[in-house]
């Protein structure tokens, strides 16, 4: 296996996963498991190891309230169902009863039997396609850790308490990681593993916490109390740098807390240097996030993925009163604001309760509206949860996965019915819910004429639509080249959407990760689109790039732009022509970097 040589100053580079630049000194989370357990019991030792086992259990249910009390301190009572999501494993009767059954039947010790179990339920995670729903494996994982750690009577808190600025380092970086230290005191978190979904993952970008994993030699790179500078939004991690890299640093901190002071509380609407107003939005898919994406000066919520909230039941769908709750506090916390919910857009085999439906095509399968068509009893519960908490805020409703006019038909159809119950158990008068259609699948932009006959507005969910039209695998490392925004059938996709939605007096609403993009931000501009949706963090600067965009010279440019057969065309007509908006405030650590 090829080792890393330990320089001076290195840089490693990795996948971006919470933005921001982070500096600090690294802190390895080292993972000490025990060093001896037995293999096999004899019939008289079963009684005295059960009970151990038990021991543990208790124990680490204990840990793990003390955690939740810190989690609840240190960032609000939303993010206590993330713990309360490993104290049900420990509660999961099927999970102890394999624990159980393989110490009294087979003989094997309890902590080959928890080992045992875990793999065998992580293999069936491992096996799922969703990234969100692989990840949350890695909650049964540190769940086992702790139990197998305090079988072997391992303390697995950590006293000392580091005083510097930190870098959290380690293959993964677990809740308890996270717990252990004060949240303000954490600079950043650099992995080997770990995805954008994780839990410790969506609490760094709600604190605004940079993180990068996918750091192939960190093992062999990073030591504790090696200085390290984080980008997370390139995805890149300094070691030891030098101090003219340090110095660079400095400058370019100094130019973000600038904008960030200019841009922060920025609720005023941003317009082209023309005049032409264009509304921002943020993405979300818990609520926390949406104090501070006003803060960053969002309008409203583009895009709330309800998924999440289906996450925290693995024995059946989410329960009404759960969701209700959820949506709730969403409709309060924007109130007159607008709130987008997505609902529930997820495939069979991403969730145990649909495991009846296993083996289909997770992306060309039952999925999106069609799951939610096909199981109008859970569909019905979550659009019922949304209409009763209305009445608290703007919410509406957007349906993803649209592939034609007649199941938008159908969805309205089913939402209305449930308007109408929730109208008679409330004895009130309810207002129509706005709904929408999401754009996502060739078929959608080929029969958009007469899908927004029956939308209230469209949402453009790029990332989907790049992947379905180009038949490119966005996650798929040898494809990934292919995944090209600026391909003309892209260009061409996305302004007839603008156009159509124009023609039929609807908004268009465009979501994806290209909506973040400084370059992307001026083409969609200058295709007519005026309601953008993104990652909070990324808000401030984009509001800067809109208003540096003047709308007519962005249109003539873009209608050239459309007239181009090839990508190379584009790509040269790019660089030639159009003027650079890779705006300041995206600059990253790379620039600073000769590597």
């Amino acid at each position: 296996m090829k080792k890393f040589r330990r320089t001076l100053s290195q840089k490693l580079s990795g996948t971006p996963l919470s933005p921001g630049i982070g500096v600090g000194r690294a802190y390895r989370i080292e993972r000490q498991g025990p060093t001896f357990y037995q293999l096999h019991l004899s019939p008289e030792e079963i009684p005295r190891e059960l009970q151990r086992l038990e021991e543990a259990l208790l124990k680490s249910r204990k840990q793990l309230a003390r955690i939740k009390d810190r989690f609840e301190k240190q960032l609000g009572k939303e993010h206590s169902f993330i713990i309360d999501a490993h104290l049900l494993i420990l509660e999961d009767k099927e999970f102890l009863a394999q624990i159980e059954t393989s110490i009294k039947d087979r003989f094997y010790s309890p902590e080959r039997a928890v080992l045992e179990a875990t793999e065998e339920w992580l293999a069936v995670y491992r096996s799922l396609s969703d990234s969100f729903f692989r990840e949350r494996g890695s909650d049964l994982n540190e769940v086992s850790q702790r139990l197998v750690s305090n079988l072997g009577q391992q303390s697995v808190s950590r006293k000392e308490r580091p005083s510097e600025d930190l870098i959290l380092v380690g293959s993964e970086i677990s809740l308890s990681d996270l717990s252990s230290f004060p949240m303000k005191q954490i600079k950043g978190l650099v992995s080997l593993r770990g995805g954008r979904t994780s839990h410790v993952n969506i609490i760094a970008r709600v604190r605004q916490i940079p993180a990068v994993s996918g750091l192939v030699g960190l093992e062999d790179v990073i030591r504790t109390g090696d200085e390290l500078i984080v980008d997370g939004l390139e995805g890149v991690v300094l070691v030891e740098p030098s101090a003219g890299q340090r110095n660079d640093f400095q400058v370019l901190l100094r130019e973000e807390q600038n904008r960030s002071s200019k841009l922060e509380g920025d609720s005023d609407r941003s317009r082209t240097s023309d005049g032409r107003e264009v509304s921002v939005f943020a993405n979300t898919d818990i609520g926390d996030e949406v104090p501070t994406a006003f803060r960053l000066g969002a309008e409203g919520i583009g895009l709330f993925r309800s998924e999440f909230v289906y996450m925290r039941r693995t024995d059946g769908p989410a329960r009404f009163r759960d969701q209700l709750k959820t949506y709730r506090r969403l409709a309060r916390l924007v109130g007159r604001r607008p709130a987008v919910i997505r609902t529930l857009d997820m495939g069979t085999e991403n969730h145990p309760y649909f495991g009846d439906l296993a083996g289909q095509d997770p992306v060309l399968g039952l999925r999106g509206i069609r799951l939610s068509l096909g199981h109008p009893d859970i569909f019905r519960d979550q659009l019922r949860a949304i209409i009763r908490a209305r009445c608290d805020g703007n919410l509406k409703i957007l349906l993803p996965m649209i592939s034609s006019a007649d199941e938008l038909i159908i969805g309205r159809q089913l939402i209305q019915e449930v308007e109408r119950e929730v109208a008679r158990e409330t004895d009130t008068a309810i207002q129509p819910v706005q709904i929408g259609a999401m754009i996502e699948v060739p078929s959608a932009v080929l029969a958009l004429d007469g899908i927004c006959k029956h939308a209230d507005f469209v949402s453009v969910g790029t990332n989907d639509l790049i992947q379905f039209t180009l038949a490119v695998d966005r996650s798929s490392d040898e494809l990934s080249p292919l995944f090209n925004p600026l391909h003309p059938a892209i260009l061409r996709s996305l302004e007839r959407i603008s156009v159509v939605a124009s023609q039929s007096h609807i908004p268009a609403y465009v979501c994806g990760e290209i909506a973040a993009q400084p370059l992307f931000v001026y083409l969609l501009i200058g295709m007519g689109f005026q309601r953008l949706s993104m990652n909070p963090i990324s808000i401030p600067p984009v509001k800067k790039t809109i208003r540096e965009v003047a709308y007519e010279q962005a249109q003539e440019q873009v209608q050239k732009l459309l007239q181009l057969s090839t990508i190379q065309e584009v790509e040269e007509f790019v660089e030639r022509e159009m003027p650079s908006w890779e705006s300041v405030s995206q600059r990253s650590l790379s620039d600073f970097v000769k590597v």
